[in-house]
C-alpha cells in the first residue's frame, strides 16, 4: 500500500498570494482591460486561469496601451520601468525582490561591486541587476567564479542572492571569495518561504522513495526543489498538473512525497494527491488478492505496527477517507474571528508574514500590527511567537489575512473581564492626562477618573504620565468600548490591611522607621505603615527647635521610638531624640568645672538667664552671677539671643543641670589677658635699663 507524505511547507507564499489578490482586485475595479507584464507568477495553471477570465499578457510595456497594467512578482527592470505606458500601474513585485533591488542600489552607491548568485536569464535576476549598475556580476554557483573574479579589480564585493537561491550554494560562493582574499559583504535576500519549502523537500527526499514536485517548469523555486530531491537520493519528477503523473512512477513505491513550489495553487496540489490515490487504487486492483494482502501486511510491519494515518504529515488511504480529505486535514482549520498562535517569518514595510500551520503563511498588514495610541511600539523579528486574529481564510487558494491588533484587543478584553470577575489587580502605564483623569494602556484605552488615582485629592495629574499604576476594574462595557479603572481601591485595601498589621504589632518602647507625612507648628505626623503617629516638636531633638521644618522634611524616612500607644483612641506618641545620642552623656568631659565657654542666652527668668552651650545642653546663670554690679533683673545685662562667655561652676549630669557664671567668666578672661600682656614684655618702666637716645647714645639720668 502506497503512502503519501506532504511537505510541511508547500504552495503559495506571501508574495504570490499578494500578487494574485492584486490581479483579482483589478478585475473587480478596472479600468479595463487588465494586463500583466509577462506572467504575473511562474505557474501555467494560474496564468491560464487568469487569461480565461479576461486578463491579457503584455510581452513589452508598450503593448498595454490602455486599462491597467500589473507588474509581475519577479520584478521589473529599470529600463522597462522607464517605458511604462500612461495607464493605471499596479506593482505586484514580491517584497523580497524589492528588498534585493534596494540592497543592490545601496551597495553600488557605496562603491561595492554587486555579485548576484542566481540565474541570469530569470526576470527577477534581470530586475535586480538593473539596479546594481553596469559593473554588477552574476554567477549561478561557485564554479563560475573564475571568470567573474577577473573583473573585480580588487574592489570590495557585496553578494546578493536570488530570492529562490539555495543557502548552501550562496555560502560556497562567499567562502570561495574569502579564500581568494576578497572582501565580502552579504545581504540575506533569500525568501524565508522559499527556504522553508526547500528544507521541507529535503526532509521528504530522505524519507520517501518517490518525490513529486508540483509547480511550473519555468519556476525557479520549483526547479530548485526538484534538484534538492534528486541530490538527496530520491527519485523525483516535476509535475505541473495531475495529468503529468505517470502510473509507472508508483510501481514498487511504498512512500510518495509531494512538495510544491511557492507559485503552486492549493487546488493543483490536491488534484495531484488525488491522482496518486487513483493510480494506487488501480494498481492494487490489478494485483492478485494474495499479493495485495502480503504487501499491506508488510507495509504495516515496516512501520512497527503503525498505520499510515498515525504518522504526522502522512496521507494514506484508510476507511472512507480519500487522499483529498486527508490532505485537507493535514492543515490547521481556521475560521474568521479565531485567535491562534503564529511564528513570524519575515518583516518588511508591507507588514508581517506569519506561519500559523495553515496552507500558506498569513499576512498582517501594517495597519493591523498595532492599535493607534499604544504606549510602546512593538518591534517584531523573524522567529518571534505572537497571537493573531484571523481576518479571512480563503480555503480555495490558501490566502490568509491576519491581525495582531485585533488579537491583542480581544485578549485584552478577556484579561479585563477575568480581572473584573475575580477582582484581581492589573498593572498598566499612564499614556496621557486628559480632562477629569488619566488614560492608561491596558491593551485597550482605559480611563482612571481623577478621584480614583490616589486615596486623597491630587492637584497635579501630569506627574503620573509614563508611570505604571496598579488598579482594579470598576466598570467594563464592550458595546461602548468603556473601561474604567481605579488605583484608589487598591491603595485603600492595602492601607486597611497595613493598618491592621501595624496595630497588631506596635508596642511602647519599639524603635520603628516611618515616613514624615505632614508637618505642623506643634510637631510632625509620621506614617508607621498605614497608621500615623505624632512626633511632638519637643521630642524632635535634644536641642531647642523653633519649627519642625528645621529638622525634618515631608517624605523623609526617619527612625522613631514609640513612647505611648492608645489603641482605643487610635493615638500613638513618638520621639526622635530618644534614638539620637544624648549630649548629657559627655558634658563632664566637654565642660569641666572652671572652664570658660561661649553660649547663647535662650531665655530669662526673674532668678537668672538660661544659656545653651550646645543643642540639648542648657545651663543656668543665677542673677547674682550675671554682673559684678547689683542688678534687679537679668534683662538689665542680657537678653535672649545674646552670645556670652560663661564659666562652668558646677556640673550635675544625672540631674541634667549646669551652673554657670558670666561675671566670673569676665574676671577670668580679664586675668588671663593681663598675664598675657605681662608675658609679652609690657612691664614697669623702672625695671628697664638706661634710656637710649634716638642717635643711639645713652641718655643721662635726670
Amino acid at each position: 500500500m502506497t503512502e503519501i507524505k506532504l511537505a510541511r511547507f508547500r504552495g503559495y507564499c506571501f508574495g504570490v498570494r499578494r500578487a494574485i489578490d492584486m490581479v483579482e482586485r483589478a478585475l473587480d475595479e478596472g479600468p479595463y482591460p487588465i494586463w500583466t507584464l509577462g506572467p504575473v507568477i511562474h505557474n501555467p495553471a494560474v496564468v491560464q486561469s487568469l487569461l480565461e477570465r479576461g486578463v491579457r499578457m503584455a510581452r513589452t510595456p508598450e503593448e498595454a496601451r490602455e486599462g491597467t497594467l500589473v507588474l509581475r512578482t519577479h520584478g521589473t527592470t529599470l529600463e522597462e520601468m522607464r517605458r511604462l505606458p500612461d495607464v493605471r500601474i499596479i506593482d505586484a513585485t514580491c517584497p523580497f525582490v524589492l528588498r534585493a533591488q534596494k540592497k543592490a542600489k545601496e551597495f553600488t552607491a557605496s562603491g561595492k561591486i554587486v555579485l548576484l548568485v542566481g540565474d541570469r536569464e530569470h526576470p527577477e535576476v534581470r530586475s535586480i541587476l538593473s539596479h546594481a549598475g553596469a559593473g554588477a556580476l552574476c554567477v549561478r554557483d561557485a564554479s563560475e567564479l573564475d571568470q567573474a573574479v577577473k573583473n573585480l579589480e580588487g574592489r570590495p564585493v557585496a553578494v546578493i542572492a536570488q530570492t529562490t537561491a539555495r543557502k548552501n550554494e550562496v555560502e560556497k560562493v562567499i567562502n570561495e571569495l574569502k579564500k581568494r582574499g576578497i572582501s565580502v559583504e552579504l545581504a540575506n535576500t533569500i525568501c524565508t518561504a522559499t527556504e522553508e519549502r526547500q528544507m521541507a523537500t529535503l526532509e521528504l527526499a530522505k524519507e520517501c522513495d518517490l518525490v513529486l514536485v508540483v509547480g511550473g517548469r519555468t519556476s525557479a523555486n520549483t526547479n530548485q526543489l526538484l534538484r534538492i530531491a534528486r541530490e538527496n537520493g530520491a527519485e523525483a519528477y516535476l509535475v505541473e498538473s495531475a495529468d503529468d503523473v505517470l502510473p509507472g512512477w508508483l510501481s514498487g513505491k511504498r512512500r510518495v512525497g509531494v512538495a510544491a513550489g511557492a507559485s503552486t495553487p492549493d487546488r493543483v496540489i490536491k488534484e495531484v494527491v488525488g491522482k496518486v490515490e487513483e493510480l494506487q487504487k488501480s494498481n492494487q486492483e490489478d494485483k492478485p488478492e494474495e499479493l495485495r494482502e502480503k504487501e499491506e501486511s508488510g507495509s504495516a510491519a515496516n512501520q512497527g505496527g503503525k498505520t499510515p494515518e498515525s504518522e504526522q504529515g502522512e496521507v494514506g488511504v484508510a476507511g472512507d477517507r480519500t487522499a483529498k480529505e486527508l490532505y485537507d486535514q493535514s492543515f490547521k482549520t481556521l475560521q474568521e474571528g479565531q485567535i491562534v498562535r503564529g511564528r513570524v517569518v519575515s518583516v518588511d514595510d508591507n507588514g508581517v508574514l506569519v506561519d500559523v500551520g495553515y496552507k500558506s503563511e498569513g499576512l498582517i498588514p501594517a495597519s493591523e500590527l498595532q492599535r493607534k495610541g499604544a504606549f510602546q511600539p512593538e518591534k517584531l523579528s523573524p522567529g518571534d511567537e505572537i497571537m493573531v486574529y484571523v481576518l479571512s481564510a480563503d480555503s480555495g487558494e490558501g490566502g490568509l489575512r491576519l491581525s495582531k491588533r485585533k488579537a491583542d484587543e480581544e485578549l485584552a478584553w478577556r484579561r479585563l473581564e477575568e480581572a473584573y470577575r475575580e477582582k484581581t489587580i492589573i498593572e498598566a502605564p499612564v499614556v496621557q492626562e486628559v480632562k477629569g483623569g488619566l488614560v492608561v494602556d491596558v491593551g485597550l484605552r482605559g480611563f482612571v477618573p481623577a478621584s480614583q488615582v490616589e486615596r486623597g485629592y491630587v492637584n497635579d495629574l501630569s506627574k503620573y504620565v509614563g508611570k505604571t499604576l496598579r488598579m482594579k476594574v470598576l466598570e467594563l462595557d464592550r458595546s461602548k468600548n468603556r473601561v474604567i479603572l481605579s488605583q484608589r481601591v487598591v491603595l485603600e485595601e492595602e492601607h486597611e490591611r497595613l493598618c491592621q498589621e501595624t496595630w497588631a504589632t506596635i508596642a511602647e518602647g519599639q524603635v520603628r522607621r516611618g515616613v514624615v507625612k505632614g508637618i505642623t507648628d506643634f510637631g510632625v505626623f509620621v506614617d508607621l505603615g498605614g497608621v500615623d503617629g505624632l512626633l511632638h516638636i519637643s521630642e524632635l531633638s535634644w536641642g531647642r527647635v523653633k519649627h519642625p521644618s528645621e529638622v525634618v522634611k515631608e517624605g523623609q524616612e526617619i527612625e522613631v521610638k514609640v513612647l505611648r500607644v492608645d489603641k482605643e483612641k487610635g493615638k500613638i506618641s513618638l520621639g526622635r531624640k530618644q534614638v539620637l545620642p544624648d549630649p548629657w552623656d559627655s558634658v563632664e568631659n566637654k565642660y569641666p568645672v572652671g572652664s570658660v565657654v561661649e553660649g547663647e542666652v535662650t531665655r530669662t527668668a526673674p532668678f537668672g538667664a538660661f544659656v545653651e552651650l550646645e543643642p540639648g545642653v542648657e545651663g543656668l546663670v543665677h542673677i547674682s552671677e550675671i554682673s559684678s554690679k547689683h542688678i534687679t533683673k537679668p534683662e538689665e545685662e542680657v537678653n535672649a539671643g545674646d552670645r556670652v562667655m560663661v564659666k562652668v561652676l558646677r556640673v550635675r549630669p544625672e540631674e541634667r543641670k549646669i551652673s554657670l557664671s558670666i561675671k566670673q567668666a569676665d574676671q577670668t578672661l580679664l586675668e588671663t589677658k593681663e598675664k598675657t600682656v605681662t608675658s609679652e614684655g609690657l612691664v614697669d618702666p623702672e625695671a628697664q635699663g638706661p634710656a637710649v637716645a634716638e642717635n643711639g647714645e645713652t641718655k643721662p639720668e635726670a
